[in-house]
């Protein structure tokens, strides 16, 4: 994936914004739950022997005869983990932008968390798993592994996948509490969507949600009456006929749904943003990052 310079400059004046303090396990650019002697101001405590005269503050020493030492909040990296559902209603061919602008949106987060020395991984559910990426010279083999991920998931056979228990996997393999993206198109009911969350949510993970659609999902077959459907997941085919009534109560249930899916994170501390995949999944990303509330 080769991003332009334009997108470079627009992406590295960019980090991640996370609402917690955070334990980091190298230093970084976010503020951390440790004192140490970083660059704000945390508190004072009593000097004690052994620690550094210079962490000393001597002009309240002067005004009180109390050896005082400040105390600072030190800055650390966060852990950064991208969830992308790899089930066929993602990857299916003939609705590959919706994987485009997936994989645009992960890479464009990865960019600005490598930027900032914070870690990345990333998990296709029903697929790969990276290795821990550090620095912005990983983006390479980052993008490269989503690449790869990509082509070997869109050319494999349909299958039925168990996605709570792939979630459960991803989520075992994070290390550190930091933030997960989870990249969806959500379409399952709210229960199962709630269950791939919690996994995240029980890991003390920081989590945003980024529904992925395409145009057929909000309004299918336009032009079309009768149309025979295959499940993207079985391979099943079934006629249906698409009446304006029929329609008409299909854009109200998915309108339902996804209002409910938004409910959902919202009360329970998640971020939520849904977009529509296009032709051009670099502007789509870029578009979607700025309506995630997850950059500064």
């Amino acid at each position: 994936m080769q991003l332009s310079p334009e997108t470079l400059r627009l992406l590295g004046a960019m980090a991640l914004r996370t609402r917690r303090a955070s334990f980091g396990i190298r230093q970084g650019s976010h503020r951390s739950q440790r004192r140490g002697h970083g660059v704000e101001f945390a508190e004072y405590r009593n000097y004690e022997a052994g620690d550094n005269p210079r962490y000393i503050d001597w002009n309240l020493f002067a005004r009180s005869d109390k050896l005082l030492v400040k105390r600072y909040l030190e800055e650390e990296n966060v852990a950064l983990h991208i969830v992308i559902d790899g089930s066929r209603s993602l990857t299916h061919p003939a609705l590959r932008q919706k994987w485009e602008l997936a994989t645009y949106i992960a890479a464009f987060t990865s960019y600005i968390a490598l930027a900032n020395q914070d870690p990345v991984t990333i998990s296709v559910l029903g697929g790969a798993h990276s290795p821990r990426y550090w620095g912005a010279k990983a983006f390479y083999p980052l993008s490269s592994f989503l690449t790869k991920s990509g082509e070997s998931i869109i050319s494999s056979e349909p299958r039925t996948l168990n996605l709570p228990e792939e979630a459960r996997k991803a989520a075992a393999r994070v290390s550190f509490p930091g933030i997960c993206l989870f990249i969806s198109d959500f379409l399952y009911p709210l229960e199962q969507v709630a269950l791939l969350l919690a996994s995240f949510r029980a890991r003390n993970m920081e989590l945003h949600a980024v529904q992925v659609l395409h145009a057929s999902d909000l309004n299918p077959a336009p032009e079309s009456a009768g149309i025979s459907v295959t499940d993207s997941e079985t391979g099943e085919q079934l006629g249906v006929m698409l009446d304006s009534e029929a329609r008409n109560h299909y854009q109200h249930l998915i309108t339902q749904h996804n209002r409910r899916i938004r409910e959902h994170c919202l009360s329970n501390q998640m971020q939520f943003v849904s977009t529509v995949a296009s032709s051009d999944p670099h502007h789509g990303a870029t578009d979607t990052i700025t309506r995630m509330g997850l950059f500064i």
